[in-house]
């Protein structure tokens, strides 16, 4: 995932295609470390239930529709 420059921008899209689509996504961040800290500033930024962390590895964004794994998985 090197290629990815600015992972907050990468979310963003997501966020905008989650809200004009009913669709949901899974996310593994693969340990990408840049990815993995802006699912949690994101996730740490939201103030309602819509966004929160569901276990030590996996958090909820953007009204439950995107599901984020963070680190590798085996």
């Amino acid at each position: 995932m090197g290629f990815l420059k600015n992972p907050q921008a990468f979310l963003r899209v997501l966020q905008t295609v989650i809200e004009i689509t009913s669709y949901r996504f899974i996310l593994f961040t693969a340990g990408f470390e840049a990815l993995d800290a802006a699912v949690r500033m994101i996730a740490a930024e939201a103030s309602c239930l819509s966004q929160r962390q569901l276990s030590e590895d996996c958090s909820s964004l953007f009204n439950n529709r995107l599901f984020c794994f963070n680190g590798y998985v085996s």
